[in-house]
């Protein structure tokens, strides 16, 4: 065996677990933007949504001239269905942030977090459907209990969870399109905030108009609403730079933690209501989690040897 070859399942490996921390990375910034948001609660989610895509453009825009990135930007740009794409992620991204940012200013918060719970089940049958990805049956059964988790949150609100299923669905097929999409995670963030900054301008200057904006107002507001940008830019582009380098299914169950600190953040911050029920499920979708887990380094392990038997 070559020296090439006796190093190729080391590059995958070590891809395969920078996929693993850049996701976790991706997930800690995201489960932290609850306690965020709730301290802009007296802001309309729309105008945090606007400072999100537009705050957002000037940090990727520098991280992509940093790395020299700007040719791969204008190729993109370039191809009418990258470019499609690439618009209708931009809106699924601005839809999503909108109804988070509302339901945590509502009192829903845990109601949001049990659509990113069922949001990694969707990933895993999209990941099915339309990837070839296939499980062994301890992260068959590590599924099941996840499904079964999922479904006491939902008997246990007593009322259709439109509001979680909205949220899931979106994000699953955002996170999808740039799996699949040639273009890199931080050129196609850039593309997405670009697309977004006329229209999200002309929503900030309507606001202004009615006398609703907040940003300007006080240094608090402005710089608060400005720091919606970097961290939703940070998110999204360690998100995108992990979904290109681990399976899609794998992302999927990495994205309860996210959900588990929002989780944390609505009962234990925002005092919540906890009910018995939800609790169950919330210990169960962790046993999920640690029976998949077992089983992922179990496989790793034995395809380490079986790649290098000495």
């Amino acid at each position: 065996m070559s020296s090439a070859e006796q190093s190729l399942p080391a590059r995958a490996m070590s891809e395969a677990e920078k996929g693993v921390f850049l996701a976790i990375a991706a997930h800690l910034v995201w489960g932290g933007m609850a306690v965020y948001f709730g301290l802009l609660r007296h802001i309309s989610p729309l105008e945090i949504s606007v400072h999100r895509a537009l705050w957002a453009l000037p940090i990727a825009a520098l991280i992509v001239l940093y790395f020299g990135q700007f040719r791969d930007v204008w190729r993109a740009a370039a191809n009418p269905r990258i470019l499609a794409i690439l618009a209708l992620t931009s809106a699924l991204a601005v839809f999503n942030w909108g109804f988070y940012v509302w339901s945590i200013e509502v009192g829903r918060t845990l109601e949001s977090s049990l659509g990113y719970f069922i949001n990694p089940l969707l990933n895993v049958i999209m990941g099915y459907l339309f990837l070839g990805e296939r499980f062994t049956r301890p992260q068959m059964v590590a599924l099941g209990l996840a499904v079964i988790a999922v479904a006491i949150q939902t008997v246990s609100a007593r009322v259709f969870p439109w509001l979680g299923l909205m949220l899931a669905t979106t994000f699953c097929i955002y996170g999808f399109l740039r799996k699949t999409i040639d273009v890199g995670p931080t050129q196609g963030f850039l593309i997405e905030v670009a697309i977004l900054a006329l229209p999200v301008l002309g929503v900030q200057a309507w606001l202004a108009s009615r006398g609703e904006a907040h940003f300007g107002a006080t240094a608090f507001d402005t710089l608060m609403l400005m720091g919606c940008g970097v961290l939703t830019a940070a998110a999204l582009i360690l998100f995108a730079a992990s979904i290109k380098r681990i399976r899609y299914s794998t992302a999927g169950l990495l994205q309860y933690i996210s959900p588990s600190l929002v989780f944390l953040t609505a009962v234990f911050i925002f005092g919540e209501r906890l009910e018995t029920w939800k609790l169950v499920s919330f210990a169960i979708i962790w046993l999920a989690l640690a029976i998949y887990s077992v089983s992922a380094l179990r496989d790793e392990r034995n395809r380490r040897q079986e790649a290098d038997p000495v």
